[in-house]
């Protein structure tokens, strides 16, 4: 199972959502709105370490985020 730990992509995706399959065409809509984006859907056996690294300072997933945030805040 996948998870998107991300901020709510509209019309693709919500926060926290969770797929009981690898969503590769979300995946793909999410990275035409921002790359990053891509990043941020994590299998659920790896949700602990991925929440942690969502929040600390300069990780990854944490850069990811934050983009995702910028470029959709942009949009709006």
């Amino acid at each position: 199972m996948i998870m998107y730990i991300g901020p709510e992509l509209d019309g693709i995706t919500r926060a926290n959502q969770i797929f009981n399959y690898d969503p590769e065409a979300i995946k793909a809509e999410a990275a035409k709105i921002e790359p990053l984006s891509r990043y941020l859907f994590v299998d659920l056996d790896n949700i602990v370490s991925a929440k942690k690294e969502l929040h600390t300072k300069g990780s990854l997933l944490f850069l990811a985020y934050e983009k995702t945030i910028k470029t959709i805040s942009k949009e709006e």
